[in-house]
């Protein structure tokens, strides 16, 4: 994979090659006597004017690639945004930034947004535990109210089933306008930040998700460059699904 650098070096000698081929050959058989200090300073003109115009061309390709890539994606947002509501599934767009690239997955089970660092037995073990107590304050006043209506015979009382908690199984979506998608050269995803996720991720993988009843988290993704000095963002909209573009970066707000 060329980098940042290799590109400029490329444009470089490609521009000069180019633009000045008589200047080359001239170069060639002033070697033999070497140079004046009058041709030194014209070689260091020409070579700078190349260079700030290589630099302008690899400036306004990686504004082209970024914006591509901005586009492309918040297309994938709005789209799954539509199908989540429209077929009645539980959508995620998983990001994975240690290898620069993201899919998609479905599911139709409830998904709960909680800690992404509590383990599901912890989360069933929390939840059964407020079943319970409720089991136990329900029982109770039916209990209570069963005694006065019976006279003291202790019949109607009722036991609440618990309330089970169930990890939603998320499979790949297999689909033409939904395959996995790798980010090109001299792009790459810096972080993302969601409502789930608050704290920026900077590894690994982070998850965007959508719901059927037309509601998609909050959350930023941010674009960079290989010398992580220029950005570009996106941010959701809950409501709409909509997406916003910014050639800088940002972090979720609070709502």
């Amino acid at each position: 994979m060329l980098s940042t650098n290799d590109h400029r070096l490329i444009y470089f000698w490609r521009s000069f090659v180019k633009l000045y081929p008589p200047y080359l050959k001239y170069l060639r058989s002033s070697n033999k006597r070497g140079f004046t200090l009058f041709e030194l300073l014209v070689t260091i003109a020409i070579v700078a004017l190349i260079m700030g115009l290589v630099a302008g061309r690899v400036s306004d390709y990686l504004d082209l690639e970024m914006k591509k890539t901005s586009n492309h994606l918040a297309a994938t947002i709005r789209y799954l945004y539509n199908k989540a509501i429209t077929e009645g599934l539980y959508l995620r767009l998983v990001i994975d930034i240690n290898e620069q690239s993201y899919w998609v997955e479905a599911t139709r089970d409830p998904v709960l947004l909680t800690d992404p660092n509590a383990k599901w037995e912890g989360k069933k073990k929390a939840v059964n535990k407020d079943a319970e107590k409720k089991d136990k304050d329900k029982s109770d006043t039916k209990k209570t109210e069963a005694d006065k209506e019976t006279s003291g015979t202790g019949e109607g009382e009722t036991k609440l089933p618990k309330l089970e908690l169930k990890e939603p199984t998320f499979s790949q979506v297999e689909s033409y306008l939904l395959k996995p998608v790798r980010l090109p050269e001299g792009v790459f995803f810096k972080d993302v930040m969601s409502e789930h996720q608050p704290v920026p991720v900077e590894a690994g993988q982070a998850t965007i998700h959508f719901f059927p009843n037309g509601y998609v988290e909050h959350a930023v993704i941010n674009l960079r460059d290989e010398d992580d000095e220029y950005y570009y963002s996106l941010e959701t909209n809950p409501i709409t699904g909509g997406v916003s573009i910014e050639n800088e970066y940002r972090t979720i707000g609070k709502e």
